[in-house]
C-alpha cells in the first residue's frame, strides 16, 4: 500500500453498521430515496460496494434499518403514565422527525422485518392504550386513527408546492385570475381570507387537528367497543345530520328504481322514479348538480371469492344478519339460470347460489354495465339496513311490519331526515322509498366526509370498482 493510501485509509473512520446506516439516512435526506444505491453509499463512505456487505446483506435490510433508525428518533411512550400526553408528544416528534427525513413517511410500516425500535415503539403505543383501560378492539381503532393523522398530514405538507410564504403568495397571484374567482369563490375567499394572510402556514393545522384526533380516542375509550363503529348491535345515535350538497339515494323497485333526492334548504326528500338507473341519475342531474349517488345494489363484482363487504355487513347487523346476501361471482351472474350460476358459483367461490342474490342479477348487471360508462359522480354501495343500524343506534325490526315501518320513519326524523313527500306509488312501496332515504342519508354523510365503508380500504377485482358498503 502507498504511503498516500495509507494515510487516507487511517483517516477514514472505522466502518460499523451504525456508520453505514447513519451516512444513508444522510444520503436519502440529501437527495432522497432514489440516490440511494450501494453503490452510491459506497462512494460516500469511500470504500468498495462490497464492503457495505458485510454490515447490511443488502438494500431491503438497510431501509429496514434506516426506517428504524426514524422512529428511534420518535418519543417513545412511557407505559403507565397517563396516555394522552404520552401519545400526543409521540405524534408531536412523529412529526419532527418525519420533516427532517421526509423520505420516510411511505416506509414507516412497510417493512417485512422491522427493527428493535420499530417493535418497541409500537409495543409502546400499544401499551399505554391498554394499561389506560381501551380493550383490544378499541386499541386498533385508536391506533389506526392516530397514524393516519400522523402519515396523512406528513404526506399532504411534504407534497405542497411551496417552502415559504413568498412562494405561496406566488402560486396564489397564479391560481386566483379573475376566472378562477368568479367560478370558485368558496376557495377564492378561503385562499384569500385565510391561506394567503401573513403568518399562515399548514404546518400549523397539525396540533390543532391532533387534539381533534385526541378528543375522539378519548370518546372511544368514554364508550368501550359499543363506541366502536361496527362493534355490535348499537353503535350510538349520530347526530343529524345537514345536507350539504346535494345528492341521491336509490333502491330497486317493481317499476325500476326510486330515488330520495336531498337537496340543501328543501324541507323533506323528493322521491323521483325512472325505469332504468341511468335514467334516474341523468333526470335528475339535469335539474340538481348532484355530488354523490348511494346505491343499494352491489357494486364491484367478485372473480372466485366472496366480499368483505357482505360479511362485514352481516357482523354489523346481528340477529338479522340474513337481510345481506353473499354477492356471487361475476360468471356466475353471467348465467342465465339460477341452476347454471350455482354450478359457476360453486366451482369458484364454494358458495351456493340464494333466490334473493339471484333475483336480482338484472338490476346488478344492470348498475354494473351503467358503472363501466364512468358516470361523472360519485357513486357509492350502501345497505339500507347497515344505515338504518348505525342511525337508530340499534338494528331495527322488519321492514315490512308496522313496527319495523315506525322505526324507520322515526330514525330518519331523529336522524334529521323528515317524513319522504310521498311513500308509495305507481311501481314503489313504502319499505322502497324508506330504504332509498337510508341510502341517501349516508350519501350525505359521505358528501360531509363522515361515512365509512366495510371495509376500510375496498377490495377491488378485476372490473376496477371499489367494493365496500359505505355508511
Amino acid at each position: 500500500m502507498s504511503s498516500d493510501r495509507a494515510d487516507r485509509a487511517a483517516d477514514r473512520p472505522t466502518l460499523s453498521r451504525g456508520r453505514v446506516v447513519a451516512e444513508a439516512v444522510a444520503l436519502a435526506d440529501e437527495a432522497g430515496l432514489t440516490a440511494l444505491s450501494m453503490r452510491s453509499l459506497a462512494t460516500r463512505l469511500g470504500v468498495e460496494a462490497m464492503s457495505l456487505y458485510h454490515h447490511v446483506r443488502g438494500k431491503d435490510v438497510l431501509l429496514d434499518a434506516m426506517v428504524d433508525a426514524v422512529f428511534a428518533e420518535m418519543h417513545l411512550p412511557v407505559v403507565g403514565r397517563p396516555w394522552r400526553p404520552e401519545l400526543r408528544l409521540r405524534s408531536v416528534s412523529g412529526r419532527e422527525a418525519l420533516r427532517r427525513h421526509r423520505w420516510a413517511v411511505g416506509l414507516m410500516d412497510s417493512r417485512r422485518t422491522p427493527g428493535p425500535a420499530s417493535i418497541a415503539h409500537h409495543d409502546a403505543v400499544l401499551g399505554c392504550l391498554l394499561a389506560e383501560g381501551f380493550d383490544l378492539p378499541t386499541t386498533g381503532t385508536a391506533f389506526a386513527l392516530l397514524d393516519a393523522h400522523l402519515y396523512g398530514f406528513l404526506l399532504q405538507e411534504n407534497a405542497l408546492p411551496f417552502e415559504t410564504v413568498d412562494e405561496l403568495a406566488e402560486i396564489g397571484a397564479e391560481i386566483l385570475v379573475p376566472e378562477v374567482r368568479a367560478a370558485y369563490p368558496h376557495f377564492a375567499a378561503f385562499a384569500e381570507g385565510h391561506a394567503l394572510q401573513p403568518g399562515y402556514s399548514f404546518g400549523h393545522e397539525f396540533e390543532p387537528t391532533l387534539d381533534l384526533v385526541l378528543d375522539a380516542v378519548e370518546r372511544l375509550r368514554a364508550g368501550g367497543p359499543a363506541a366502536r363503529p361496527g362493534a355490535g348491535t348499537t353503535v350510538g345515535q349520530p347526530d343529524p345530520v345537514e345536507v350539504v350538497a346535494p345528492v341521491l339515494g336509490v333502491d330497486g323497485c317493481v317499476g325500476g328504481w326510486v330515488g330520495a333526492l336531498l337537496v340543501p334548504g328543501a324541507p323533506r326528500p323528493r322521491v323521483v322514479v325512472a325505469a332504468t338507473i341511468a335514467e334516474l341519475v341523468e333526470t335528475v342531474r339535469a335539474e340538481v348538480p348532484v355530488q354523490v349517488v348511494g346505491i343499494d345494489i352491489p357494486i364491484g363484482l367478485p372473480d372466485t371469492t366472496v366480499r368483505q363487504a357482505d360479511a362485514l355487513a352481516r357482523g354489523a347487523l346481528k340477529g338479522r344478519a340474513s337481510s345481506v346476501f353473499t354477492t356471487l361471482t361475476r360468471p356466475a351472474y353471467e348465467q342465465p339460470t339460477r341452476t347454471e350460476a350455482d354450478a359457476v358459483n360453486r366451482g369458484l367461490s364454494g358458495q351456493g347460489v340464494g333466490a334473493q342474490a339471484f333475483a336480482l342479477r338484472a338490476k346488478i348487471l344492470e348498475v354494473d354495465a351503467w358503472l363501466r360508462t364512468r358516470p361523472t359522480v360519485e357513486v357509492l354501495e350502501v345497505h339500507p339496513e347497515v344505515s338504518f343500524a348505525a342511525m337508530a343506534g340499534a338494528v331495527l325490526p322488519g321492514k315490512r311490519t308496522d313496527e319495523g315501518r315506525a322505526a324507520r320513519l322515526a330514525a330518519l326524523e331523529a336522524a334529521g331526515l323528515p317524513r319522504p313527500s310521498v311513500l308509495e306509488g305507481s311501481g314503489y312501496a313504502p319499505d322502497d322509498v324508506l330504504d332509498a332515504c337510508a341510502v341517501a342519508w349516508t350519501a350525505v354523510r359521505r358528501a360531509a366526509g363522515l361515512s365509512r365503508s366495510l371495509p376500510e380500504v375496498p377490495e377491488v377485482f378485476s372490473d376496477g370498482l371499489p367494493a365496500a358498503i359505505h355508511v
